[in-house]
């Protein structure tokens, strides 16, 4: 007797009276309609009218999308988890044509844990350089603000960009399979980090010197250089980056490529920023150009440690069990050594001077904890060296060794004090923390067929598309050898329409899943 329970996805659905005529209607109106008991009561409507699923996928895949302002940005907000209406911008290309699928790309900017978020968001757009290449390629672009307490790393931050791209695509015609995610230093980090726990949205990435250690060590999240053989990242650092070096980068990239990523990894010359002002942005666009989703792919290879992140296209870990791992499973990590000098603080950007304002001190050991910095503290001189702004501060921190003591004369209040700290000497680390077990799911299918190896797996599931699978024959599960799953899929509109509202995904388009658990 299989130790597998399986179920097959099924809505209990209260009874509505719907004619076969009217729900077109009822569709319409559920798109439009936010509340999730209005949402449940329409659905349950249209199922209620027994409409083919085939003419519901048809009618998801053929929407019609508004007209709208061409060749500038529109702004908007978005009411965060947190409560908070934060702002955002999508760039419309002149060329853009409201009855053609469009690219689109969502691009996120570094220091997103500053305490305020960006001031003038028409500025920010305006001097982006990404804007101009998307002018002339006719693509669509997203700017997500983020800031303290809504990183690229947390839930409310990570969550509010998801929901922004759900909002781009309820009012343009986005390209599903050719929805890309960029950015710059935190911006590249997070890139990273999407591709690895949830890549679902994104055919492809591009992370401008940042590191896939980031969201691990500042977000506390558990990724795997294995799941970046799902997806394709063009991936840049540069020689003298202070933060992320070359030196430094590569090995990690070396590590993501021996799991099996698919990177394209390009060394620049420069420091941090300066690297990339002069980038050429085609390069990026060419790279994501060539590389569209597949919403299907044939194999996937999943790892993950929470349920929260254990979905890739159409394969879920649901659940992890704490056995040893398969004698296959390795782990993929990679130990570098940290030799950043940073004195460990977000300015204000909007403080005039003269010198910098500490709008927070960056977590972990730095001068900035060391010596006692405060926010709203304005650092005027240090180690003798005048500080008027953020490029005297970069002066500072030029002339720092590790083991040195620095001095900052700083306004406090009404008066100045004298700071004294040091700076730290250089640790070791893991690029990917390891706190908890995780399951691991090789997977793969063909005629019908599913093959599966798993590590720690509990529990899981296989979303089904007609573009997967022969819905006229049964389908069979394999796991670890063992036949688990025989059956036809019968498609549920039901369960179709709540996947479509979650995703506004008019191409990975899944009709029904199959939900297996260990007993």
């Amino acid at each position: 007797m299989s130790r597998w329970l399986t179920t097959v996805a099924c809505l209990l659905l209260p009874c509505f009276s719907a004619s076969a005529q009217d729900w077109r209607a009822q569709f319409t109106m559920l798109l439009d309609t936010p509340e999730r008991s209005m949402t449940d009561s329409l659905i349950a409507r249209i199922v209620s009218a027994k409409p083919d699923w085939r003419d519901v996928m048809a009618e998801i895949s053929s929407l019609t999308l508004p007209d709208t302002t061409r060749g500038q940005a529109l702004f908007g907000s978005a009411m965060c988890l947190d409560s908070v209406s934060r702002p955002y911008a999508v760039y419309v290309p002149s060329g853009y044509d409201s009855k053609t699928p469009t690219p689109l790309l969502v691009h996120l900017h570094g220091i997103v844990s500053r305490p305020v978020i960006e001031r003038n968001l028409n500025e920010y757009v305006g001097d982006s350089a990404i804007m101009a290449t998307a002018e002339r390629r006719g693509w669509l672009v997203l700017f997500p603000l983020g800031q303290q307490g809504a990183t690229w790393f947390d839930e409310v931050g990570m969550t509010n960009i998801m929901t922004q791209i759900r909002a781009v695509k309820a009012g343009f015609n986005v390209d599903d399979d050719r929805v890309y995610l960029s950015g710059l230093s935190d911006g590249a980090s997070a890139a990273f980090l999407f591709a690895m726990v949830k890549p679902d949205d994104f055919a492809a990435f591009a992370a401008l010197n940042g590191s896939m250690g980031v969201a691990s060590e500042d977000g506390g999240f558990s990724t795997y250089a294995p799941n970046l053989a799902n997806s394709y990242i063009y991936v840049t650092s540069a020689d003298r980056d202070r933060y992320y070096p070359t030196a430094q980068m590569e090995r990690t990239i070396a590590m993501a490529e021996s799991a099996g990523a698919n990177i394209l990894y390009q060394r620049l010359t420069g420091e941090h920023i300066s690297s990339i002002l002069e980038f050429d942005y085609s390069t990026i666009f060419d790279y994501l150009e060539q590389h569209p989703r597949n919403p299907f792919p044939a194999t996937i290879v999943w790892e993950a440690a929470t349920p929260e992140f254990g979905l890739c296209r159409w394969l879920a870990i649901d659940d992890i069990t704490i056995d040893e791992p398969a004698e296959w499973y390795l782990d993929y990590n990679v130990a570098l050594v940290d030799s950043t000098i940073s004195i460990g603080l977000i300015p204000y950007d909007t403080f005039a001077g003269p010198g910098v304002m500490v709008a927070s001190v960056s977590d972990g050991d730095n001068v900035a904890r060391r010596s006692g910095l405060k926010p709203g503290d304005i650092i005027v001189d240090g180690n003798g060296i005048p500080i008027d702004g953020l490029v005297d501060l970069g002066k500072l921190r030029a002339t720092l060794k590790h083991g040195a003591e620095v001095t900052l004369k700083v306004k406090r209040g009404a008066g100045e004090i004298l700071l004294n700290g040091r700076v730290p000497k250089p640790k070791k680390y893991f690029v990917f923390k390891r706190e908890k077990p995780s399951a691991v799911l090789k997977a793969s299918y063909q005629d019908n067929r599913f093959d599966l190896r798993s590590s720690r797996l509990g529990a899981f599931r296989i979303l089904v598309s007609p573009g997967m699978i022969d819905l006229n024959k049964n389908v069979q599960v394999i796991l670890d050898g063992e036949k688990v799953f025989d059956r036809r899929i019968v498609p549920d509109i039901g369960f179709m329409l709540h996947r479509f509202l979650d995703s506004r995904d008019r191409k990975a388009v899944f009709v029904n899943e199959i939900s297996l658990g260990s007993m």
